[in-house]
């Protein structure tokens, strides 16, 4: 194996890869953005142009968690023989005052970098390259996109590099994180790509379909039926051209659509929106319903009934809580589903997939799924698989009778992911980014998501060091499918668009860049 060689580099153990090195070239012309899939080594081309332009400037690089950014910090500090500083909360404001001066290399998270430019404690002036790392986040109010402009506004020598595995999958969301980050130039490699394939492992990817019990489908009947009478109502208040498809897409746009009616009206006109709201919203609830029971199961829905029925009970609950709780056919529903001790097709399904690869000697296995109370569940039944020693990873957000993990906890499981002490990790979203979370062996879909960028970050957690597989839960004739297809449909039409567009960007002088002023300090 030959590896790349650089006076600042303390360890020079880094393989030599055509692909990194065509890549770093092309982000070291102009800004780009550099889209990879997980596990080609974003950072290592993020590396090879901090290299160069350290010779310039100043470096900050930014991650969207304070465990990415430690990771990076600990990358960073391994390989480069230079002053890198870490900055989180943590630090002290002034403290890290005195660093913006004194530090050529800055790691941060965006939300403290978006704070002492408020405070004034830099400029970004002598920056030579700000990375962005999950740069498909520079949209709307994310501090990425405060930060671009002002480095745009601000650097003598302006130089931006987005990494992504995914930045989406309509030209417009892409243009628009460019033109926030500055960037002229996009940079992607697929696992088909003719310098990138000697360097892919072999990933294996099976469906598996289940079908959902009779009285699944009853109870799923009886809600859709009752969204039938919702869908309905809204046609009748005027928010529905056809009252036969409701869905939660066209619930969605009434909502918006009676918000802005809402504040437009006056007086006594205000209260038929008031009404549509908690229409809409019981409509949301029982969609959402729907949805539970096919992609989770009954018992799923019951738990979802069961936080509803909590906050009808609470004073100043909403309208729509209260009505829904008192109405006929949700009665029936949880009844029904109540009274029923059938698991989920998907539940056994899982638990001897696992059983499986653990006895063929599988050393790591996560499985995502979507929502908190599935993920303990799983947990529990995981109690049935003997050697599956499991643990559910969520997020740090708490909600009531569920407490979030702390980042020290979340650290703490992911060690013990790593070591081996836990061999089956069982997350939720909180496990697609921002978190230093080792390769598997096997990654599980417990439900189908239509999110290319989550699609592919799920994915990319297996067959980074060595061939992996990955499963697709999904239960037959319902929405499962549609997002499988929907994710599908949105990674190839993202391949395809990134192959063909233009960012067709105003060529002002960004940054006051200038090619000949920064050759003419390279040399």
């Amino acid at each position: 194996m030959s590896v790349f060689e650089n006076r600042l580099l303390k360890i020079k153990d880094l393989e030599e890869r055509e692909y990194q090195n065509r890549v770093s070239e092309v982000c070291l012309k102009q800004s780009t953005l550099a889209v990879l899939p997980t596990g080609l080594g974003k950072t290592i081309i993020a590396l090879r142009v901090i290299l160069k332009r350290i010779e310039i400037g100043k470096i900050l690089f930014l991650a969207p968690t304070k465990p990415l950014a430690q990771q990076h910090a600990n990358f960073f500090e391994k390989y480069l023989d230079m002053n890198i500083e870490l900055f989180t909360g943590n630090i002290a404001p002034k403290e890290r005052e005195r660093l913006w001066e004194n530090t050529d290399f800055i790691i941060s998270t965006p939300q403290v970098v978006e704070k002492d430019i408020e405070r004034g404690y830099t400029d970004l002036k002598d920056y030579s390259l700000v990375v962005f790392d999950e740069a498909h986040r520079a949209v709307g109010n994310y501090a990425y996109v405060k930060i671009g402009k002002f480095y745009k506004e601000n650097a003598e020598c302006f130089l931006t590099l987005g990494m992504t595995a995914s930045p989406g999958s309509t030209k417009e969301h892409v243009v628009n994180i460019c033109k926030n980050l500055g960037i002229k130039k996009i940079e992607k490699r697929s696992d088909t790509d003719e310098d990138v394939m000697p360097y892919i492992q072999k990933l294996e990817t099976n469906w598996i379909k289940v079908e959902m019990t009779d009285v699944e489908k009853g109870v799923r009947r009886e809600l859709k039926n009752a969204l039938g009478i919702i869908g309905g109502e809204l046609y009748k208040q005027g928010f529905l051209s056809n009252p036969r498809h409701v869905s939660t897409s066209s619930l969605l746009r009434i909502g918006k659509e009676v918000q802005v009616r809402l504040l437009q009206a006056k007086g006594s006109a205000k209260y038929p929106f008031y009404n549509a709201m908690t229409t809409q919203a019981i409509g949301m609830k029982i969609a959402h319903a729907i949805q539970t029971i096919e992609s989770q199961g009954l018992e799923q829905f019951i738990h979802y009934a069961e936080r509803i029925e909590k906050e009808a009970a609470k004073k100043g609950g909403s309208r729509a809580n209260k009505q829904l709780v008192k109405k006929e056919f949700w009665k029936i529903a949880l009844e029904v589903a109540r009274n029923d001790k059938t698991e989920h097709p998907k539940l056994p399904k899982l638990l001897n997939l696992i059983n499986m690869h653990i006895n063929e000697g599988s050393k790591r296995i996560i499985v995502f799924t979507e929502i908190r109370h599935t993920a303990t569940l799983i947990v529990e039944k995981l109690e049935r698989v003997p050697n599956a020693n499991s643990i559910r990873f969520v997020g740090q957000s708490s909600r009531e009778g569920d407490k979030g993990l702390t980042q020290n906890e979340q650290k703490e499981i992911l060690e013990k992911f790593r070591s081996g002490e836990y061999n089956v990790l069982v997350a939720t979203s909180v496990g697609e980014e921002g978190l230093d979370i080792p390769s598997t062996d096997v990654v599980i879909f417990y439900e189908p998501v239509p999110s290319a960028i989550r699609l592919i970050q799920r994915r990319g957690r297996t067959g980074r060091d060595s061939s992996g597989i990955v499963y697709m839960f999904m239960t037959e004739d319902t929405r499962d499918e549609a997002a499988h297809w929907s994710s599908r449909s949105k990674e190839r039409e993202m391949y395809r668009m990134l192959e063909n567009i233009n960012l067709d960007l105003d060529d002002e002088d960004i940054g006051r860049e200038n090619s000949d002023t920064k050759q003419t300090k390279l040399q």
